[in-house]
């Protein structure tokens, strides 16, 4: 994550932290955890991401 400068210093200047690689750790997390269950992860994406029937054939949907 530190390999994007630009949007860090933004962050930092927006929100007083390094806002979107908090947010990406908080979500590998949540998503590891909807795996060590068993449970589909819930994306936080709000509408949620493309319908899974458009997704291409062996992907992870």
């Amino acid at each position: 994550m530190e390999t994007f400068p630009l949007v860090k210093s933004k962050d930092e200047k927006l929100y007083g932290e390094y806002r979107t690689k908090r947010v990406i750790l908080e979500i590998y997390d949540e998503m590891q955890r909807a795996m060590n269950i068993g449970r589909p992860y819930q994306s936080r994406l709000s509408p949620p991401p493309a319908d899974p029937r458009a997704a291409h054939p062996g992907g992870l949907g």
